[in-house]
C-alpha cells in the first residue's frame, strides 16, 4: 500500500520536466510526512472540449478519492489507495479510469516492517537512489458534496473538491519483504502514455496499468531504515528520511 510519503520539494524543476502549468496557489509547503485525507499535488492532463487543446497541470487534490455517490468527506479515508487488479470492478474507481487519470509526484514513500521479535515495526523510506522524483499512477475525481468547500483542493467557486487515489500493485523482491503491496511507480518515459486523454477506455486503461513493462525498475530504488518517529503524523522535518541504524 502507500499510506505515508514525502513530497517533491522543488516544484519548478518538476513543472519543467513534465511540461505542466502550475494551477496551485502555493499553499502546500515542504512536507516529509504526508498522511491520507490531506491536500497533495497531482498532475492531470485534460482536453478543452471547445478548442481541442490539451492542458497538463499541477493541481492540488484531497488524498482519498470521493466518487459522486460519496455522502461526505469521511469516505475518502477508505479510498486513498486503489488496487490495479480491480479498478474496473470497484464503483469508487472505475468512473475515473477512462478519462480522469493522474500522476502523483513524490520524493519517496514510507512502509513499515515488523521486527524479528514482533514487538515493534521498523519504518523504511523507499526512494529513487539517484534522487529523482517518483511518479505514481493515480486517479482523480471531482466531488460536489453537500455544500461549499474550503480547501486548497476546491474549485475557485468552492462548489467542487478535487480528490485523488494512488494505485497499488503486489510487491516483489525486497519490497515484498517489507509489505505485500507497493504503489505503481511509472518509468518517466511512461508518464505521457498514462496521462494521454486519448486513452479514454476504462478497459484499455486497465490493461495498460496491468502491464509491468511500464513500471520503474525496483533495482533503481533505495530502501533505507528511518526513525520510528515518522509513525507520528505530527512529526514533519527533513531528518525523517535520513538513514538510521535499526534498533
Amino acid at each position: 500500500m502507500c499510506g505515508r510519503f514525502a513530497t517533491v520539494q522543488e516544484i519548478e524543476p518538476l513543472l519543467d520536466d513534465l511540461g505542466a502549468v502550475d494551477l496551485t496557489d502555493g499553499s502546500l509547503r515542504a512536507r516529509w510526512n504526508v498522511p491520507p485525507t490531506v491536500p497533495i499535488h497531482v498532475v492531470t492532463e485534460t482536453v478543452d472540449d471547445e478548442t481541442g487543446e490539451a492542458l497538463r497541470a499541477l493541481r492540488v487534490a484531497r488524498w482519498g478519492l470521493l466518487p459522486p455517490f460519496a455522502k461526505d468527506e469521511s469516505f475518502s479515508s477508505r479510498t486513498f489507495n486503489a488496487r490495479r487488479e480491480t479498478l474496473t470492478q470497484k464503483p469508487s474507481f472505475r468512473g475515473s479510469l477512462g478519462r480522469r487519470r493522474a500522476i502523483v509526484p513524490i520524493a519517496g514513500y514510507y512502509e513499515w516492517q515488523r521486527t524479528a521479535s514482533g514487538s515493534r515495526k521498523q519504518p523504511y523510506f523507499i526512494t529513487p537512489a539517484d534522487g529523482s522524483p517518483l511518479y505514481l499512477a493515480g486517479l482523480v475525481a471531482w466531488w460536489k458534496g453537500p455544500g461549499q468547500h474550503e480547501s486548497p483542493a476546491a474549485s475557485e467557486d468552492g462548489a467542487w473538491l478535487l480528490t485523488a487515489t494512488i494505485i497499488t500493485r503486489a510487491a516483489n523482491g525486497e519490497l515484498a519483504e517489507i509489505h505485500d503491496r507497493t504503489p505503481v511507480m511509472l518509468r518517466r518515459d511512461e508518464v505521457e502514455a498514462w496521462l494521454d486523454p486519448g486513452l479514454d477506455s476504462g478497459a484499455e486503461a486497465q490493461q495498460w496499468i496491468l502491464d509491468d513493462a511500464h513500471l520503474l525498475d525496483d533495482a533503481t530504488l533505495e530502501v533505507r531504515p528511518v526513525d520510528p518517529r515518522v509513525g507520528r503524523i505530527s512529526e514533519n522535518d527533513p531528518h525523517l528520511t535520513d538513514r538510521v541504524e535499526p534498533r
